[in-house]
């Protein structure tokens, strides 16, 4: 099977993959719970059960032949559309990009779409994953060369204490102790030298104090500085952006050194590493150029699975530093039971894991001619 072919059967799949998963949030929200609470996101103090029936009946949830709002609360025979009508109806709606209203605190009932609310928010999350994951990458893969190749000394102790370090301190604890570091002991003419919050800080001793503006290409505020020509709005965007970015490294380090370490060791002890020893070739071209093409495809696929968490969100991250991405909104939506945007949260996360599963098998066969499918 040629590779694209591979990709389009994939593709297909995950289609059926994502019906699946919508039933199942579907009934997790709607199915477990009172025909009524559908509405409740979009009742308004002044409506009356006049309102409120025809606003049920509209949205797919009371049959056109219930006579009132009170049998329908009473799931009288025939009031309520069935789980598998009102799914349909949800799903048509879905496809079509209507998510309903978003109910996130600090909006206005009525005047924001679900959609509107998760895209403003998520080109902040994929900043902070993709700067995450490239600062994880930078560390990760140095240090488990190091430790391969100098197995059981000290450079090895180092980045095993290290990665240990990253497996086992909370995300929420490691973020405070930047916090407090750097924002309330590390200070210039006594403001912290790094933010504690935001994702364009002004008040910091490194931050420029009139950033200016630039223009939203892609949503990402470093990007969109650096295409803006901004360079005070970039450094301060950048700054903004450090303490969660090594929060999120040093959390994720651990698992991909390990990986790495564990597959060079392995490669280093190869009869094609001894063969290019024994030509005489440079112990640096026989480590980068043989061993570490070959311990590379298991650390692909943990570096893959690393961005795709990141994408879905970091909430305690993004909690802790206030970061006005999609994870944080998330656990906002959960309070202030926003159905429609856990559900769009959810399956966008849903999506961004499979595709990036896709994509780390389609790496496996560039890094490997060997590898068929």
């Amino acid at each position: 099977m040629k590779l694209y072919e591979y990709a389009i059967r994939r593709l297909i799949l995950m289609v059926f993959v994502l019906f699946a998963l919508a039933v199942f949030i579907f009934y997790l929200t709607r199915g477990l719970l009172p025909p009524e609470d559908a509405l409740s996101q979009f009742i308004t103090p002044r409506m009356n059960d006049a309102a409120k029936l025809s606003l049920a009946q509209a949205l797919g949830v009371a049959t056109k032949s219930c006579p009132s709002y009170a049998a329908f609360i009473g799931q009288q025979d025939g009031c309520v559309v069935p789980l598998w009508g009102q799914f349909t109806g949800w799903i048509s709606n879905a496809l079509q990009g209507n998510w309903g209203y978003s109910q996130l605190p600090g909006v206005t009932p009525g005047t924001l779409t679900t959609w509107e609310a998760f895209a403003e928010r998520f080109p902040f999350t994929a900043e902070l994953a993709i700067s995450g994951t490239i600062l994880t990458i930078l560390i990760a893969v140095p240090f488990g060369i190091i430790s391969a190749t100098h197995a059981n000394k000290l450079p090895d102790h180092v980045s095993r204490v290290i990665s240990l370090a990253g497996y086992s301190v909370p995300q929420f604890w490691f973020g405070y102790m930047l916090q407090i570091v750097f924002v309330l002991y590390v200070a210039i003419h006594g403001a912290g030298i790094l933010p504690s919050s935001s994702t364009l800080p002004t008040s910091c001793g490194l931050c420029l104090s009139d950033p200016g503006t630039i223009t939203s290409y892609t949503g990402l505020p470093v990007l969109d500085a650096a295409l803006s020509g901004n360079f005070a709005y970039f450094w301060d965007s950048l700054l903004g952006l450090a303490l969660p970015t090594i929060t999120l490294a040093l959390t994720t380090i651990g698992a991909l050194t390990r990986i790495l370490r564990s597959s060079m060791v392995d490669a280093l002890h190869q009869d094609y590493v001894l063969l290019a020893r024994s030509k005489g070739l440079r112990e640096r071209t026989v480590i980068y150029r043989h061993a570490l093409r070959n311990a590379l495809l298991p650390a692909v696929t943990i570096a893959g699975l690393i961005l795709a968490f990141l994408l879905g969100g970091v909430v305690v991250v993004e909690y802790v530093f206030s970061w006005p991405g999609v994870g944080a909104a998330a656990v906002a939506a959960s309070t202030a039971f926003d159905v429609n945007f856990l559900e769009l949260y959810v399956l966008v996360t849903a999506v961004i894991l499979i595709v990036a599963n896709l994509g780390v098998d389609i790496l496996y066969a560039k890094l490997d001619p060997r590898i068929r499918y």
